[in-house]
Order: structure tokens, then sequence, then C-alpha cells
């Protein structure tokens, strides 16, 4: 009787370890972990639309994270292209707002640009950090003209994309593994 209950006992316990280890095994199929970390690359952002549009053809995380500062670089550098061509015609506080905007714009392309040398590096805590500051200088940007009301020539809307971008940034950048 006894020997019964082991032998049962035994297939059950030979079942689950095959089950177990067949399942051990697919999951850690590299060509499966590829496709699926691809396929949920944008899934954590904020923004997974334009996430998904940014990171176009990427193959990696990294490479993704990569896409997507540059993507953002060109955007605040169009930013700061428009504040000084509106704050050169502007007087007064207006001119000030844009002047601050200017400087914010410049700290942001630096810390993108810091943010590419974090990820060679891999420095994930300064890369997420100068990317935390990015959304800093944007908000800091869009409170100089919220007294005001105003949202000169698109500025505020040109803003709102760089936050979503810069969200996405930080989401991307929890995925990189270095």
């Amino acid at each position: 009787m006894a020997s019964k209950h082991y032998f049962i006992f035994s297939l059950v316990f030979l079942t689950t370890a095959t089950f177990l280890l067949a399942g051990k095994c697919s999951a850690q199929d590299p060509v499966s972990m590829t496709s699926a970390a691809l396929s949920s690359l944008c899934s954590d952002a904020d923004f997974s639309q334009l996430c998904e549009e940014i990171t176009k053809g990427a193959s990696d995380p990294k490479s993704a994270t990569q896409m997507a500062i540059r993507a953002l670089i060109l955007r605040a550098s169009n930013a700061k292209a428009l504040a000084v061509k509106l704050g050169s015609s502007a007087t007064g506080l207006r001119k000030s707002n844009f002047d601050i905007c200017v400087e914010v714009y410049d700290d942001a392309v630096e810390n993108l640009q810091t943010s590419l040398a974090n990820i060679q590096s891999g420095d994930k805590g300064a890369l997420k950090s100068n990317l935390s500051a990015v959304l800093t200088d944007i908000v800091t940007c869009d409170d100089a003209f919220a007294e005001s009301a105003d949202d000169p020539q698109g500025l505020g809307q040109t803003n709102k994309v760089m936050s979503k971008l810069g969200s996405n940034c930080l989401a991307l950048a929890d995925e990189v593994h270095f």
C-alpha cells in the first residue's frame, strides 16, 4: 500500500518538475525574450502611441531610449529657436519670459546630450536624473507664461509635446538594463 502512494507521488512529482522545467526553458529562450521585449517596449509609457511612433525600428530598449532622446533634442532645439525669434520682438515681462524659455531649453538640450552619454557609460541613475531635469526645464518655461494665460505662437503646445516625449524617455529608460 505504501509503495502505491510513493509511486503516485513520484508520478506527480515528475510531471510537475517536467512542466516547470519546460516552462523555464521556453521563458529563457533569447528569441522569445527579444520579441516579447520589443512588443512591450512602449507599454509602460504614458503616451504609448507617441512612443511607438518615435521608436519605430528600435531593436532594444537602449536604442529606443536613444531614439526618443534624439527626438526630444530636436524638438527642444526647435522650441529654443522659436523662443529666440518671438523674444526678439517682445518687450518687458514678455521678453523676460521668452529669455527664461531660451535658457531652460539650452539646459534641456544639455541634459539630453548628457543622457545619451549616460546610456553609453551605463549610468542608469544619472540617465533618469538628467531626463527628470528636462521635464523640470519644460515646466519652468510653461510657468513663465502661466500668469498671462498666453500661449505665444504655440510655445505652450510645443511644451506639452516635449513633456510627453520626456515622460516617454523616462519610461523607456526604466527598460534599459546595463
